[in-house]
């Protein structure tokens, strides 16, 4: 997946928690990872101090089309979700800030 001219690529997971924690209510991040064996996207937003994760099911591994939603959760500590992710995203972080 190719970032669109409005998105800046992060290629490592220290790097994304660096984005995540300063992260403001106009922007987003998407992850390319998977989820209980299941190919995904998580996007997080971050409003009022919390953070939001949505994950949804990926039908194609080269394309961006989104299946279901698989989960929401919502996370008050950017370390929280930081452990969370790890359990998502792989060695070679694919992720993208909008």
């Amino acid at each position: 997946m190719r970032a669109s001219f409005y998105e800046k690529r992060i290629r490592s997971f220290d790097k994304l928690m660096s984005e995540l924690r300063r992260l403001d209510s106009d922007s987003g991040v998407r992850v390319v990872g998977s989820y209980f064996k299941r190919e995904c996207f998580a996007f997080l937003t971050r409003s009022g101090g919390v953070y939001t994760v949505m994950i949804y099911e990926r039908k194609d591994r080269r394309a961006t089309a989104l299946g279901a939603r698989i989960l929401s959760r919502e996370f008050k500590s950017v370390d929280y979700l930081g452990g969370f992710l790890r359990q998502i995203a792989r060695k070679e972080v694919k992720a993208y800030v909008y």
